[in-house]
């Protein structure tokens, strides 16, 4: 079966598509801010380069963020009207998420501690383990200010995500260990939203929506990210 995995959070959007939850064909571009206009074309385009269509497609995953908020909700907008479309399942995973899952083989069953950079001086975060229970979410994605993180982190953690120097000082005093995270978020976006298929997970489209942490920023060329 043939599945589509869009990820929209941010300013480089990617798709891909999979079999079994193992991307083949990817793509990604950078965005001149205009999801809107860009996706589609981009979803045809690789799908022509696969010879394939959208009536070959038998599931979407897509990425719920947080991120920019206009991305994300047109991200999700497209994902939800091709599995309407389609008559196929959805599933979603949030950015955190999959930026810790791209990291997981390099843990060795440490906590993964996921970081994304939120605006406003504030920082979203969540951890993750890849254990002998398999993969699950140890702290929920939450917001806050960088003190609030370091205090969060503990000694063992794997820190993936948005680092920055001040970061990399807390990672040192915890005795935690920094990890670059995956180029191509899309592909961990393919294996998470396949294994939630598997067990049964998929999401309910007229119910599915972003991961806003936070309302976003409204007014003039406002970039609000979540």
């Amino acid at each position: 079966m043939l599945q589509l995995a869009i990820d929209a959070a941010d300013e480089k959007p990617g798709i891909a598509l999979a079999v079994e939850g193992v991307a083949g064909m990817t793509a990604t571009w950078a965005t001149q801010r205009n999801h809107s206009v860009e996706l589609l074309p981009n979803i045809d385009r690789l799908l022509t380069e696969a010879g394939r269509t959208k009536h070959d497609v038998g599931a979407v995953f897509v990425d719920l963020g947080p991120g920019g908020y206009a991305a994300l909700r047109v991200g999700v907008s497209v994902a939800k009207a091709l599995a309407h479309g389609l008559g196929v399942p959805i599933a979603g995973v949030g950015r955190l998420e999959l930026d810790a899952y791209g990291v997981a083989g390099e843990a060795g069953g440490w906590r993964i501690v996921a970081v994304h950079r939120a605006g406003r001086g504030e920082a979203a975060w969540a951890a993750y383990r890849d254990g002998p229970d398999g993969w699950h979410e140890e702290l929920a994605p939450r917001i806050g200010k960088p003190a609030e993180l370091h205090a969060a982190i503990a000694n063992g953690d794997v820190v993936t995500g948005d680092l920055d120097d001040e970061l990399a000082v807390a990672l040192a005093q915890a005795g935690a260990s920094a990890a670059s995270a995956h180029a191509h978020r899309v592909v961990a976006l393919a294996a998470l939203g396949h294994r939630r298929l598997a067990a049964g997970r998929a999401d309910d489209p007229t119910a599915l929506v972003p991961l806003y942490l936070r309302a976003p920023a409204i007014g003039p060329q406002s970039s609000a990210r979540t």
